[in-house]
């Protein structure tokens, strides 16, 4: 299905299921298609998907945890200095105040050690290194960094520094000679912790610390900062990840941490049950933008701190950087764009910019507004204060980016990431090299693959049927995120009733199907409907709260104008679908030949094939039409 949207173009419906797969259970039947299409089994899976079992004994799945929270415990019991070494984004700056508080409480002198975006870069190096051996700290634990840090643990093996390393990106090939190392990638193949953010890793340890010694980590920020950390870096929400945040999410509006309190409050969410989208589009921005423009440490003494007066000025200088980083991505993204719009037009499939000036710590948000634009992988390059550019990458989903950079490890300085954003150093000179090589690894790679931008609905539904009830089962689905998204449905044949144009380009509607009205929002889109056009919608299901009065409403992803005929391509092949007058599916081959729903017309004994397709084919053009989900 054809989209008028200038950015989707593309609407890939869902495949028909089979009676036999829905079960008679008490979930409502279209939500028991999206979890049938999602591969959960209703019979046998459901039950544990909504309410997750309890987890094995992590120490059965890290061969050095124990090691490592046994080293802690005494340093604890020993009143040590501990240096919790953490990252500048929301992952590690959550992570290192989750060990902080903790290990504060429990005896032991924790200093934070985050280092400086702008004048050291990421991760542990040994200049921290040397201050922490200057202050005779005696143990270090990373989080959400260190794996790659190499001249930094040779420094800690030489001054004689305990180090743990809790991390999840990459493990190198490069043997590591330290205390102990706690990493997903060590866990087996089909571990529930194997898709842990750093501040998974950190929470998990912490949660094993307070095991060994009978305390309750409930009596600490813990559960929040996992929630706030692994939502923040898009950490896949299967195994532990979803079965803590399902457990915490809803007890983060009742936290005894007056900083994150504040914040919540500042954002006007402080009466609602706390979401994924809440964090990942309200709360993790905040924290990400002090990491990107400004020191790290404003978010660790907000989150560490007793005094009112404190937090509410901390509040108030979080909440004017942020509005700095918005203005600076503004600017930095309208550049980009242009840019990036020569190179779409020279047919480039990987797009690599780069301006001096561009602060790098915005760069990585603008490669993902590019990459929204034109569906392809962007490098978005600035200068570092070294003269060293740094650049932040961000793939369309279609290739991974981690990969490609190890392709051009001997241009680059140092490089790391995931599949989906990673990072690199590299001089001035070899940038043309760089857009020439991760130019043709995207040619390469996307040889057979659709660049078209689409959505995938899971399921057609009625606005008859979105009420709260249908809304309570919804939620029970989630949380939503990575490998969990949020349900996209579609509805067809939706009438405008109403239209409002609202500040900033975007639209207000009232829609009516035939079978109910309801509100819509249609975020930056500048429209030509009007009353009384008919439109297809795809669109998420939300609350809309507004002065404390809750209310259903969708959130359209994108529009279509109506037509009563369906062009569905099955097998390189188009058909026409309709519905006649007598609500029959029809359906018309380029030869002009026609089938309809009514199979005793269709019912062919001699050929069991053409019987076997025509009501596959039916099948499709039920979805495509909106007569099931």
């Amino acid at each position: 299905m054809k989209s008028d949207n200038n950015q989707i173009k593309r609407w890939i419906l869902p495949q028909p299921l089979n009676k036999e797969a829905i079960d008679n259970c008490k979930i409502n039947y279209t939500l028991q298609k999206v979890l049938c299409r999602r591969g959960v089994n209703l019979e046998g899976e459901l039950i544990n998907f909504l309410t997750p079992s309890g987890l094995p004994n992590p120490e059965d799945h890290f061969d050095e945890l124990n090691k490592a929270t046994k080293r802690i415990i005494e340093a604890c019991n020993r009143k040590e200095k501990i240096a919790i070494c953490g990252d500048y984004d929301a992952d590690g700056i959550t992570s290192t105040v989750l060990l902080v508080e903790l290990l504060s409480k429990l005896g032991a002198n924790a200093i934070p050690y985050i280092p400086s975006r702008n004048e050291d870069g990421y991760g542990l190096n040994p200049k921290m290194i040397d201050d922490i051996h200057n202050h005779q700290i005696p143990l270090i634990i990373t989080v959400d960094n260190g794996i790659s840090a190499f001249k930094a643990i040779e420094r800690s093996k030489e001054m004689a520094i305990d180090l743990i390393i809790t991390d999840h990106h990459k493990i190198p090939e490069n043997k590591l000679d330290i205390y102990a190392l706690i990493h997903p990638e060590r866990s087996p193949q089909n571990s529930p912790y194997r898709y842990l953010a750093g501040v998974g890793i950190a929470f998990m340890l912490a949660r094993n610390i307070c095991k060994k010694i009978n305390y309750n980590i409930e009596d600490t920020t813990a559960h929040v900062l996992f929630c706030i950390g692994t939502v923040a870096d898009m950490a896949p929400l299967i195994g532990a990840n979803r079965k803590w945040l399902k457990e915490y999410l809803p007890k983060i509006n009742t936290t005894n941490n007056i900083g994150i309190r504040s914040i919540i409050k500042k954002l006007s969410i402080e009466d609602n049950e706390i979401t994924s989208e809440d964090i990942g589009y309200k709360i993790a921005p905040l924290i990400n933008a002090v990491g990107r423009i400004n020191d790290p440490k404003i978010i660790v003494d907000l989150f560490t701190n007793s005094s009112e007066e404190n937090v509410n000025n901390l509040t108030k200088i979080i909440f004017s950087i942020n509005n700095e980083r918005k203005r600076l991505t503004s600017l930095i993204e309208a550049e980009a764009l242009e840019l990036a719009a020569e190179e779409y037009m020279k047919n480039k499939k990987f797009l690599v910019l780069s301006k001096k000036e561009w602060n790098h710590g915005i760069i990585g948000i603008v490669a993902a507004r590019v990459v929204e634009k034109y569906n392809l992988p962007t490098a978005i390059l600035s200068e570092a204060n070294n003269g060293i550019y740094r650049g932040s990458i961000r793939s369309n989903n279609q290739l991974k980016v981690n990969l490609a950079l190890d392709e051009c490890k001997d241009i680059l300085i140092a490089h790391g990431g995931h599949a989906a954003a990673a990072g690199l150093s590299i001089k001035e000179e070899n940038i043309p090299k760089l857009q020439e090589i991760l130019n043709n690894i995207a040619i390469r790679e996307f040889k057979n693959c659709n660049l078209i931008k689409s959505i995938k609905p899971d399921a057609h539904i009625s606005l008859a049927e979105i009420n709260n009830d249908f809304y309570r089962q919804l939620k029970l689905l989630g949380p939503f995120g990575i490998m969990n998204n949020t349900p996209i449905f579609w509805t067809r044949k939706c009438r405008v009733l109403d239209i409002y144009n609202l500040k900033g380009e975007h639209l207000k509607m009232k829609l009516d199907d035939g079978t109910a009205v309801i509100d819509a929002i249609k975020w930056n889109y500048s429209s030509t409907l009007k009353i009384n056009d008919l439109i297809d919608i795809a669109f998420y299901i939300e609350i809309n709260q507004w002065k404390k009065r809750k209310k259903i409403q969708l959130n359209i992803i994108d529009i279509k104008k109506f037509t009563s005929t369906i062009h569905l391509q099955l097998h390189k092949r188009v058909y026409k679908c309709n519905l006649t007058k007598n609500m029959k599916i029809e359906i018309t081959n380029s030869k002009g030949q026609t089938i309809s729903s009514d199979l005793s017309q269709i019912s062919n004994k001699k050929n069991v094939k053409h019987d076997s397709f025509t009501k596959k084919i039916l099948s499709f053009a039920e979805i495509a039409l909106g007569k099931t989900a």
